[in-house]
């Protein structure tokens, strides 16, 4: 099966996206106050857009 360029930069996305979570786990550990996550509006709807994309292409393209 054939990837689209939207597949592609959803995984190459997702894997960036958990190196990234691996980081602020660590960084989070040495935070003492609360803790307020702005990267995340940014970030979860780009996954979702991408995902959900991806998730089309794939119904479309297993229906030919």
């Amino acid at each position: 099966m054939k990837r689209t360029k939207i597949q592609i930069l959803t995984l190459v996305f997702l894997v960036f996206y958990v190196i990234w979570e691996i980081n602020v786990d660590r960084w989070l550990t040495t935070v003492l106050g609360p803790i307020i996550r702005i990267d995340l509006i940014f970030v979860y709807p780009i996954l979702i857009v991408l995902i959900s994309i991806s998730i089309y292409q794939m119904e479309k393209k297993s229906n030919k």
